[in-house]
C-alpha cells in the first residue's frame, strides 16, 4: 500500500518574525519576512523585501554612528522588530489564519534561534569594518 505524504509548508508567525528580528539584528528581519513571501508562492514581494532590506540595512549602519551618545539604543531594534510583526500580519498570515490552515505550519523556534543568532553575527562582521571607517575619517569618537 502506497501513502502519499503531503508536507505542510513552514511559515514564520508574526510574534516568531518579531523575536527573531529584535534578538537576530535586522539583517534576521529581511530573512524572515524573505522566506515568508517565497513560502507564500509571492516571488515579487520576496524581491522587493530583498531590496528594501538591504537599503534599510546599509542606512541603519549609518545612521546607528550618527547617534547622539545617550540615545537608548534598545528603541531601534524594538521599532523595526514591531514594524516587521505587522507586516507579517498585514501581508502574510496572522498566527491564527497559518493555525486554521491545512497548508501551513508554523516554523520550529529553534529555527528562528539559530538563524537569529547566525545572522546576529553576520550583522556584528558588517557593522565592524563601517564603525572604523566613521572612526578613521572622524565621523565618531573612538571609545
Amino acid at each position: 500500500m502506497t501513502e502519499i505524504i503531503i508536507n505542510p509548508l513552514k511559515l514564520y508567525s508574526p510574534f516568531q518574525v518579531a523575536l527573531g528580528s529584535f534578538f537576530g539584528g535586522p539583517l534576521a528581519m529581511v530573512y524572515f519576512l524573505w522566506q515568508n513571501f517565497k513560502t507564500l508562492g509571492k516571488q515579487h514581494a520576496a524581491k522587493q523585501t530583498i531590496i528594501w532590506g538591504v537599503v534599510f540595512n546599509l542606512a541603519l549602519l549609518v545612521s546607528l554612528q550618527l547617534l547622539p551618545n545617550k540615545f537608548p539604543e534598545i528603541v531601534i531594534p524594538f521599532i523595526y522588530s514591531l514594524v516587521a510583526m505587522q507586516m507579517v500580519t498585514s501581508w502574510q498570515m496572522s498566527k491564527e489564519a497559518i493555525e486554521a490552515s491545512i497548508n501551513y505550519h508554523f516554523q520550529s523556534n529553534w529555527r528562528v534561534f539559530a538563524y537569529g543568532t547566525a545572522l546576529f553575527f553576520t550583522w556584528l562582521v558588517m557593522a565592524f569594518p563601517i564603525i572604523k571607517m566613521f572612526t578613521a575619517i572622524g565621523v565618531i569618537d573612538s571609545p
